[in-house]
């Protein structure tokens, strides 16, 4: 049985506060990075289901200001330092299997990315506005609903006590207004926005509003607060209801297909000179 068709776990909870991240990504759901991968191709989204790549450093460091900035207390249980090493030398072979062994099943950081996420973590909370929307709330809660009649998951990244609000993190080079519009494009977040949205009120009745969380990775680490404007995750919506009818076509014939076969015209963007 494939990645695809594999058995959920019990969902009968539809939000869920407590459900580890691989437990998340073995629920047999669609999710906003899924649907994003649909829009390149289905082919592609079969695939990083069936042989998910191992994360990149982007992706890595991203995780570890998840955990430091969200979830502080889970640090000292769950992350460990990597030992000064030689792996070259007979001595530190075995120093580095001894540390190994004394860390399976943690987290194994780096000190200069400790460092820098500490430093990340220390800029978000000297902003107010951000300080205050982290004061309270709950971390990496999975939802589950259905929209457009499939079965959707997400996973919020804060969803603060007593305000209706989506808090997503991101980890950025460029946080300026400029440098964090292009990324919001280059990278579907305003589906993901769209889509997040539109899950908690599926499943609460409730509208919450989007804020995009942003810090830089390197210094001054400057952090930003932003929230789309309605014609942005109107057109996120557009898109993220496209991909499930796509996702959906694609469950119902079992056909996962890539790119078109016949040669197309194709234009170059409008920024090419």
């Amino acid at each position: 049985m494939n990645a695809l068709t594999s058995p959920p776990l019990d969902t009968t909870a539809q939000i869920i506060h407590a459900l580890s991240f691989t437990d998340y990504l073995r629920l047999p759901y669609i999710s906003a990075h899924g649907l994003m991968r649909i829009e390149r191709s289905p082919a592609h989204y079969r695939a990083s289901r069936e042989q998910p790549h191992a994360p990149t450093p982007a992706q890595a460091l991203g995780t570890l200001a998840h955990l430091m900035i969200l979830e502080p207390e889970r640090v000292v249980t769950e992350m460990v330092v990597a030992p000064d090493c030689d792996r070259r030398t007979k001595a530190g072979k075995a120093d580095w299997e001894a540390f190994q062994s004394e860390s399976a099943g943690k987290l194994v950081v780096a000190k200069d990315q400790l460092a820098l996420t500490l430093a990340m973590r220390e800029s978000v909370m000297a902003q107010p506005y951000a300080r205050a929307l982290l004061a309270a709330g709950f971390a990496e809660t999975t939802v589950i609903a259905e929209l457009e009649g499939v079965t959707v998951k997400g996973r919020p990244d804060w969803l603060p006590h007593d305000l209706p609000v989506i808090v997503d993190l991101k980890t950025a080079v460029d946080a300026s207004p400029k440098g964090f519009a292009r990324a919001a494009a280059n990278f579907a977040y305003h589906l993901q926005a769209a889509l997040y949205t539109d899950l908690i009120h599926a499943m609460t009745g409730q509208r919450c509003e989007f804020v995009f969380l942003v810090v830089e990775n390197e210094p001054p680490h400057g952090v930003a607060l932003y929230q789309l404007d309605a014609d942005a995750i109107e057109r996120g919506r557009v898109r993220y209801q496209q991909a499930l009818e796509t996702y959906q076509h694609c469950l119902d014939t079992d056909d996962w297909p890539g790119y078109a076969t016949e040669i197309q015209a194709l234009e170059l963007p409008r920024w090419a000179a």
